[in-house]
């Protein structure tokens, strides 16, 4: 391999290392990414809104149906003619729970201005993931805007396992000290928490007041789609996504970019002198393929080239016996003299046949643009008076590269294989997406199915009796298939059915078109 084909020399770069090791940077880069993030936005977020409410907040409520909480949501009351199914629910909640409920039922009491016993709180039993049911804290809003619990020396202690209930040591609701609205209008004793706090959050829950005509106005804890830390969370696997998607794109484009040049580079190998190497960059997998190939492509070049030069050898030593053969031939008897000069006829054709099939390969040299819509015409013409042939159909200014004598020859074979085996043909000759397409049109009986290939095969003959009258050399579509795929077109077969039955072939010739400037 050329020096200009090896890759530049210094520090090795991302792209050089191998694809596991690509992969491996990869996976670990989104592991490690979808570890940090999550935690970064669970630590250094700012603290969420509590997600319950302040009696102040059921308060307006209750009052005028709407009140906007501290976490975005609204609380809503609803005005219901029969009592709420959670006051009819048995408790089954200890205790210190129970007296809760009643402190925050009597502090809404107060707050309202209203008896207590008109006044109902339930708290909504929650559950751990497959857990037990769970309890409740008090969240108390500081000065400085951030939540906490409630201190010792202010109101009740926040629950834990040890005290037993959800707020510690709470005073039976007959001891708890009246609050100044409800004495003010002699309403049932009502709790307080020493100084009067509306700014404590608790829990969601759910209230009831029952209105003097009867009804009931009931507030319940609004369903939340999405609860804060819910959101974090998902937020987090946003930010996560949105950092390894580029990451993934620009891995990916880093690992597929050296293999589509290889394939593209693997598509353009041919047997040419001029064609070029695989160049050998990329992972080291991409690398150590494209030498593979480069080296095969090496012998696969020699033994073309050595075929080539055998064939064109044994094509002029051959010549000059012929020539000795046409010479005696002519002191011979007329009949036998005709039958010999067809034979040696017959090989000087089988040897211009195999040397323009071993020669194929070298004839883009003489490729340049030509006018095929010209060519074909004048050749149809031409054909007509051999074989019988219907009208041409041809596009006009149709523009391809390739070799004028070569293209005579692809047709003109053609023509007289389908004037041979069926009896005549159509020249058909169209433009389709940069695509020159002409088609060789008989009405004779078909190919099998299993001989639409094989037919362009060397020496191929669906004739076996291997009789130059019946049938030619077996190389005549061999060269025409050569010929064409050495102008960069290709060259098939297919039958032609109506409904089930074949009623033809189709011979299609397919050449790159030139656009007209």
């Amino acid at each position: 391999m050329s020096e200009k084909l090896k890759p530049q020399a210094g520090r090795p770069r991302l792209i050089s290392l191998p694809i596991f090791w690509q992969v491996m940077g990869l996976s670990l880069a989104v592991l490690i990414l979808a570890i940090v993030i999550p935690a970064l936005v669970v630590l250094k977020a700012p603290e969420p809104p509590p997600s319950g409410y302040s009696l102040s907040e059921v308060v307006t409520a209750l009052r005028t149906g709407e009140a906007r909480l501290q976490n975005g949501h609204r609380l809503k009351a609803q005005t219901l003619t029969a009592a709420p199914d959670f006051i009819t629910v048995e408790e089954t909640h200890g205790q210190r729970l129970l007296s809760f409920q009643t402190t925050i039922a009597q502090r809404l009491a107060g707050e309202l201005n209203v008896p207590a016993d008109t006044i109902t709180v339930r708290f909504p039993p929650r559950k751990r993931f497959n857990g037990p049911m769970r309890d409740y804290n008090a969240v108390h809003m500081m000065g400085d805007g951030k939540f906490g619990v409630p201190p010792d020396n202010d109101g009740p202690r926040p629950y834990n396992q040890r005290d037993g209930g959800p707020f510690g040591d709470l005073p039976p609701p007959g001891e708890i000290p009246q609050n100044r609205h409800a004495a003010s209008s002699g309403a049932a004793p009502l709790a307080s928490f020493g100084a009067e706090r509306t700014d404590t959050f608790y829990p969601a829950f759910n209230a009831a007041w029952k209105l003097k005509d009867g009804t009931w106005r009931v507030i319940t804890p609004p369903k939340a789609l999405i609860e804060p830390w819910q959101a974090r969370l998902l937020l987090g696997f946003g930010l996560t996504a949105l950092l390894i998607l580029p990451l993934a794109w620009w891995l990916s484009q880093r690992l597929s970019r050296p293999i589509i040049a290889f394939s593209e580079a693997a598509a353009k190998l041919s047997v040419e002198d001029n064609a070029p190497p695989v160049l050998s960059v990329g992972p080291r997998e991409v690398r150590a393929a494209a030498d593979v190939l480069n080296e095969m492509q090496t012998r696969i070049r020699k033994q073309v080239e050595s075929r080539t030069a055998l064939m064109a050898a044994i094509a002029h030593d051959l010549k000059t016996p012929l020539a000795r053969m046409r010479l005696r031939i002519e002191d011979l008897p007329g009949p036998l003299r005709e039958k010999l000069s067809g034979d040696i006829a017959h090989m000087d054709g089988l040897i211009r046949s195999a040397m323009s099939f071993t020669s194929a390969h070298k004839m883009n040299e003489t490729l340049r643009p030509l006018d095929l819509s010209s060519l074909v015409e004048s050749l149809s013409e031409d054909l007509c008076a051999v074989c019988t042939m219907e009208p041409a159909l041809i596009e006009d200014n149709i523009m391809v590269k390739g070799d004028g004598v070569a293209l005579k020859r692809i047709i003109t074979n053609l023509v007289e294989n389908a004037a041979r085996y069926a009896g005549g043909c159509r020249i058909e000759l169209s433009s389709r997406a940069h695509k020159a397409e002409l088609r060789i049109v008989d009405d004779g009986p078909g190919l099998p199915l299993e001989a639409l290939e094989t037919v362009f095969e060397p020496f191929y003959r669906l004739e076996s009796s291997r009789n130059r009258d019946t049938g030619g050399t077996g190389l005549g579509l061999s060269v025409a298939r050569a010929l064409t795929e050495a102008q960069g077109g290709s060259l098939t077969a297919a039958n032609r059915y109506a409904g089930q039955q074949v009623i033809g072939l189709e011979l299609l010739l397919v050449m790159p078109t030139l656009s007209l400037k």
